[in-house]
């Protein structure tokens, strides 16, 4: 039996975009449904275009502008 192809988009991390503003920023957000879900971490994005993934999730932070 051979398993349906997944888009690889589909297979890869959120992609959640910041801004200054939203600095610092944490994962996972404290007002999300999944807050207890892994320890809190900090994420360090210090410039435009700068992308780092939580160490627990995989979630991927981008900073924008």
């Amino acid at each position: 039996m051979t398993q349906p192809e997944t888009p690889m988009d589909a297979l890869s991390p959120p992609v959640i975009k910041v801004t200054r503003r939203d600095l610092p920023v944490s994962c996972p957000p404290r007002d999300q449904p999944t807050a207890g879900l892994h320890p809190r971490v900090y994420i360090p994005l210090e410039r435009v275009g700068d992308e780092i993934n939580c160490p627990y999730c995989g979630t991927r932070y981008r900073l924008v502008e």
